[in-house]
């Protein structure tokens, strides 16, 4: 006599462990989502990193091309807390000649709108000058100015830190012994009261600007961040 067939009988997934399943992939997507802000946060630290070098070199390249002297300004007047410490703008110091060819006149110009660094990222004066400090040899960049005209609505001369290149493309200030500067930027807020931005989570990049003009990028945060 024949043993009769064994049927293998399927259980499903009970309704605490698909809830447990549930849960988890929900603290998983939690923590991915989190991590994905974190990069992109980041990335926009990098981007203006990025993007001032490009204008560094811009104003560098007018001031050999126009033959005079070429800035980039940040600017840093607290009473226009939407460009505070976040737009910057290229300018050359234009050369009026008559028409013997004489110079007549010196004026600085501005020749594009500007630039705005990527949302939440800041200039950060004190951390650029400290980063400066700890190179030897190297200089700082230009205390607050009002000699150029922003452009946009309701333009006028606001207080601005500069980075001044000369004919020859040398990153040095008129009257400044020691060549070259720093520029740090961080991903911060302004807290009324105070000139520099406060840092959020430690976000921070920058480069080095020598006294040839070109730059090379600060990769040790600490270097910029320590006391």
């Amino acid at each position: 006599m024949k043993n009769p067939p064994v049927t293998r009988q399927t259980h499903g997934f009970t309704l605490i462990e698909l809830l447990a399943v549930i849960g988890i992939i929900a603290v998983m997507m939690s923590v991915a989502a989190v991590g994905i802000q974190n990069i992109d946060r980041g990335q926009a630290t990098i981007s203006g990193v990025t993007q001032v070098e490009a204008l560094m070199e811009e104003a560098r390249n007018l001031a050999v091309g126009r033959g005079t002297k070429a800035r980039l300004c940040i600017h840093a007047d607290p009473g226009e807390t939407d460009r505070y410490l976040r737009f910057a703008v290229v300018a050359f110091e234009e050369i009026v000649r008559n028409e013997s060819g004489e110079e007549v006149n010196r004026r600085w110009k501005v020749p594009s709108r500007g630039t705005f660094l990527p949302n939440g990222v800041l200039f950060h004066p004190s951390f650029s000058q400290d980063a400066a400090s700890r190179v030897q040899g190297l200089g700082n960049y230009g205390d607050r100015d009002v000699a150029i005209t922003f452009p946009g609505e309701g333009s006028r001369n606001p207080n601005y830190f500069y980075w001044e290149f000369n004919s020859e493309g040398l990153c040095v200030r008129d009257g400044e012994a020691d060549p070259g500067a720093a520029f740090v930027l961080c991903r911060g807020v302004i807290t009324p009261g105070t000139t520099d931005p406060r840092v959020i989570g430690n976000d921070v990049a920058g480069f080095i600007v020598w006294r040839n003009g070109r730059t090379s990028s600060i990769r040790d945060t600490t270097f910029v961040t320590r006391g």
